[in-house]
């Protein structure tokens, strides 16, 4: 039975003004773009109700346009209004008809929808998005540091850095040289070298994951480049290969003796039975953006968990209304691996931020509040100012 008034009115969208920086994001041999794309999404009842959400794409690496997002959040106001906004099956079942159901790719926008519906959702019912989502642990979610240096020696600062600050786990970029010079074993060696001298430094009780963004490319040279690092027993390599290599993945999990993490791998949750059957990973980099939304998202992290495959929820490039509620996803897994925090400083409101409350994150750890829905608040003086 629909609850009481809530139907969808509208849809709306406002590009929020960014700031996106990383170390070495200067470097004319950064592969990493410095614009990523975000926009507010907006969910209003027909009582006046509303909730909030947000996209946070790249353009190479979800290959989607600010045009092509608004396009699409146009076509899903078109679709649900009308729609009862707390059956999020049906909100998607509309969404998926009208734009993007038939192959992989252009999710963000759909995601920042679904992400207004929880949030709304939340609110109509009187219960914070992770307890929507089947509860958990709302305290104390680890956050896993993440370095983006492009040499050893700075690489060992950092790692050193994130020690003494307490954290838990570590993730070393080890892809950048290869993206943006182009594969070579003289390459692959430069980026090996960064991963050794990191995990000189780091204890073995921190967890250390190297990510190479598909970068490795091939299962053998990955297999020979791993395999001198097998001692580390707090080492995982996460998506060495590209992301619809799968057989290759499995090949390099049963082979180097290290487990393999799979992030561009993992874009639906049928896409995740078919990792499962191959058992090509050992744990996943659940992002938001990538999978359309929380809705997708719960179905991946069953399937890992009834697989006994871990889950760590990535931050993506999001402000800190996005950032909440992948918190919120973490919060409801039943094994809270580190949140990757390596997006948490990447992207920046210009100006004045209008967002508030939400999750609160101190000394290598977030926490969420009670709050219903994701417990961000909106300053919609401050959106007026923003082009539509």
């Amino acid at each position: 039975m629909m609850l009481q008034k809530s139907r969808i009115a509208s849809i709306d969208a406002w590009r929020i003004p960014t700031i996106s920086e990383k170390e070495t994001w200067d470097s004319e041999s950064s592969p990493w773009p410095t614009i990523p794309i975000n926009f507010l999404i907006k969910v209003t009842l027909e009582s006046g109700e509303c909730g909030v959400g947000e996209v946070s794409s790249q353009l190479w690496y979800l290959n989607e346009t600010p045009e092509q997002i608004l396009s699409a959040i146009r076509q899903y106001d078109s679709a649900l209004r009308g729609i009862d906004a707390t059956n999020l099956s049906v909100c998607h079942e509309l969404m998926l008809k009208c734009y993007a159901g038939g192959a992989p790719g252009a999710r963000s926008a759909r995601s920042g929808v679904d992400m207004a519906l929880w949030d709304l959702t939340g609110k109509l019912v009187g219960m914070p998005v992770y307890k929507l989502m089947g509860g958990g642990h709302s305290g104390g979610i680890p956050v896993m540091f993440c370095t983006y240096q492009d040499s050893a020696e700075l690489v060992s600062r950092d790692c050193k850095k994130a020690i003494d600050e307490g954290y838990q786990a570590i993730k070393v970029k080890v892809g950048d040289k290869l993206l943006s010079a182009g594969w070579s074993y003289g390459n692959l060696v430069s980026e090996a070298e960064k991963l050794a001298a990191a995990l000189e430094v780091i204890p073995s009780n921190i967890m250390v994951d190297a990510d190479a963004n598909q970068a490795w490319w091939n299962a053998g040279a990955t297999i020979s480049t791993l395999r001198p690092l097998s001692k580390y027993r707090n080492l995982s390599i996460e998506q060495p290969l590209g992301y619809d290599d799968i057989t290759g993945s499995a090949h390099v999990r049963n082979t180097a003796g290290i487990p393999v993490i799979l992030d561009e791998s993992v874009w639906s949750a049928e896409a995740m039975v078919q990792i499962v059957q191959a058992q090509a990973c050992d744990r996943i980099v659940c992002k938001l953006n990538r999978l359309g939304g929380l809705f997708e998202a719960r179905k991946v992290i069953a399937i890992c968990e009834a697989a006994g495959i871990g889950v760590s929820v990535d931050t993506a490039p999001f402000t800190l209304l996005g950032d909440t509620a992948v918190f919120h996803t973490a919060a409801s897994c039943r094994t809270v691996f580190p949140v990757d925090e390596g997006h948490l400083s990447m992207v920046h409101v210009a100006g004045d931020s209008p967002f508030t409350g939400g999750v609160e994150i101190k000394q290598g750890f977030a926490s969420l509040g009670e709050e219903p829905g994701l417990g961000v608040e909106v300053d919609w003086e401050i959106v007026k100012t923003w082009q539509t």
